[in-house]
């Protein structure tokens, strides 16, 4: 009769979009919690957070302490303990629940929980635990996909996606995120990327979905109403790029609405939504309801930032809500046909380009954009080498990032510089089992375990402040550094970037050229060793270009946020004139 208990209570749960959703706890509930729940849902998460006071906890525990069986109310709290980011206490509740009723969903969120505390190693076991128990579950499977590929195992990981998307082809959300994952395969194929794309938006944004015609006002140069639409307004990296384009803009000229999908809000979201001229939470409104809302607003342009990034909004896009569409900052084409125009740059789309894109693209002269660095960034200090008496290399991108062909090559030019070292940093760094794998691909590769250093995540001043024990940056491929490049650049620190292909892999020669740079921006892994290793020979040169980089930078097109913002509107206009005449 236990066991028919425990089986009952948590049987109904669903994920859906990679989202647990819970069933309607049984027996009472503080009103406060029922609440709070609500607040998350819509992504209120301060709301939330007030709601879910200490009261409301030891009211929770006690219904607990005296049912332990109420495993659906351990849920419930544990979700909002994570949605408002008190993930050790969610933690707590969930290996709770597990003692009581194993379950594969529970496992999933126990995962999620460990990949924010970067204890990769621990959420990849959990995760494969949920993916033993439920093998078919597709949004189980992504999620452990996605890990493998945070760890370097990006085949293994894509061919899970694969079976993923297979499993639920309408699956949209997660199709999307299948496509911004594939970037981190080695030898990217333009061509199949292309197609990829191109059969996401047949499948899940057909072209009949658009309205086709739109009640703006054509009077062609009036103020225009742009609208960005975006799941990154908060602590991402998105804000380094888009705040000061945000600050630029000419209110006189343009009339700026963001439509944030913000699942987790923080202080930056706040502060972004200040410098809208309207701004509307979308978290947890369906497609037409948002379309709904742009309509309302009359948008003339409506922006999507960062193309099939997770919590992505295309599905909205899909509809046309909006006359004119653009697609800014996304690692690739969208595949969309609702979407009329691509914001580019000759250096990450050279001649040929076109071919690739679903959008047209539109080239900005003299920079597409722009860079601001965080307030904590310490002064640049010297070189480490003329302390150290050795260069230290380092890379402290996403290790989604770090795949065994870039662990290769930085082996190589460890080996070129014979008493080198090398400095890895990323998110799950303080990992032991993550620490050993990539201690052990090192080790392959003919470099011992006390050359390399590796750090996990560290506070935003003490991130910034490890760049003065690095000499050299050295970036990854195919994906590229893209924040990651420029803060370390602001610290001094040049960096030897391998050029590609794909928008992905160019990244590095668009930033270092932006600087006057290029030469650091190699064609070739020979190349690329060849000039770390120059580099690397010459500490008066290495010293100099460390000590003048911040002034070379402020006076670069990365700092121009208002110039590029003419720039845009430049093009904002264009696009308008284009669609008043084709009306």
């Amino acid at each position: 009769m236990q066991t028919e208990a425990k089986q009952g209570r948590l049987k109904t749960l669903i994920l859906k979009d990679g989202n647990l959703h819970l069933p309607s706890p049984t027996g009472a509930l503080p009103q406060s919690l029922i609440e709070a729940n609500q607040a998350a849902a819509s992504g209120r998460i301060e709301e939330a957070t007030k709601l879910l006071n200490d009261k409301v906890e030891q009211a929770v525990l006690e219904i607990i302490a005296q049912d332990p069986l109420r495993t659906d109310i351990m849920l419930a709290m544990g979700m909002l303990f994570k949605q408002t980011r008190q993930i050790y206490k969610a933690k707590n509740l969930f290996e709770k629940i597990l003692q009581q009723e194993p379950h594969p969903l529970v496992y999933n969120e126990l995962a999620y929980i460990c990949r924010c505390m970067g204890h990769l190693s621990e959420a990849i076991q959990y995760q494969t635990k949920a993916v033993e128990a439920d093998p078919n579950n597709a949004e189980l499977l992504a999620n452990l996909a996605r890990m493998l590929i945070g760890t370097g195992n990006t085949r293994e990981g894509i061919n899970l996606f694969q079976k993923a998307v297979e499993i639920e082809p309408a699956n949209a959300a997660m199709h999307s995120n299948f496509l911004f994952n594939l970037h981190y395969l080695p030898n990217l194929d333009p061509q199949m990327l292309f197609a990829e794309h191109e059969r996401w938006g047949r499948i899940h944004a057909p072209a009949s979905l658009a309205k086709v015609s739109h009640s703006n006002v054509p009077d062609p140069d009036r103020r225009l109403r742009i609208g960005y639409i975006s799941p990154d307004f908060c602590m991402h990296s998105l804000a380094y790029t888009f705040e000061p384009l945000l600050d630029g803009h000419n209110r006189e000229v343009v009339e700026v609405f963001g439509y944030g999908n913000v699942r987790m809000p923080g202080g930056v979201t706040e502060r972004l939504k200040q410098k809208f001229d309207h701004y509307r939470n979308i978290y947890g409104m369906d497609d037409e309801s948002v379309v709904g809302l742009i309509e309302e607003d009359q948008i003339d342009i409506l922006v999507e930032l960062g193309g099939h990034v997770s919590d992505n909004r295309l599905l909205v896009m899909a509809y046309k809500p909006a006359p004119i569409q653009v697609d800014y900052l996304g690692a690739n084409t969208t595949g969309m046909q609702a979407i009329d125009y691509r914001l580019a740059d000759t250096l990450t789309d050279p001649t040929g380009s076109q071919k690739f894109y679903t959008e047209e693209l539109v080239f900005l002269p003299d920079g597409f954009f722009c860079y601001r660095p965080h307030d904590s960034a310490s002064p640049v200090v010297s070189s480490p080498a003329l302390r150290k008496g050795y260069i230290t290399f380092g890379s402290f991108n996403n290790n989604c990032k770090v795949n065994p062909f870039t662990i290769a090559l930085w082996a190589e030019v460890l080996k070129a510089n014979s008493k080198s070292r090398f400095l890895l940093k990323f998110g799950g760094g303080a990992d032991h089992q993550m620490r050993e794998y990539y201690f052990q691909q090192f080790e392959q590769l003919g470099i011992s375990q006390d050359r390399v250093a590796i750090y996990g995540w560290k506070l935003p001043d003490e991130h910034l402040k490890l760049y003065g024990e690095v000499d050299i940056a050295l970036d990854t491929y195919p994906y590229n550094g893209g924040i990651t490049t420029t803060e370390g650049l602001w610290m001094g620190v040049p960096v030897i970037s391998l050029v590609g292909k794909c928008f992905v892999s160019r990244a590095g020669l668009i930033i270092l050229s932006y600087l006057g740079l290029e030469l650091f921006a190699t064609s070739t892994p020979e190349e690329y060793v060849a000039k770390a290793t120059a580099l690397a020979g010459n500490l008066e040169a290495l010293e100099k270009i460390r000590a003048s980089m911040r002034e070379r930078m402020a006076a670069s097109t990365l700092f121009d946020a208002k110039g590029l913002a003419r720039r845009m509107e430049t093009a904002y206009r264009k696009m308008w004139h284009r669609w008043i005449d084709s009306a």
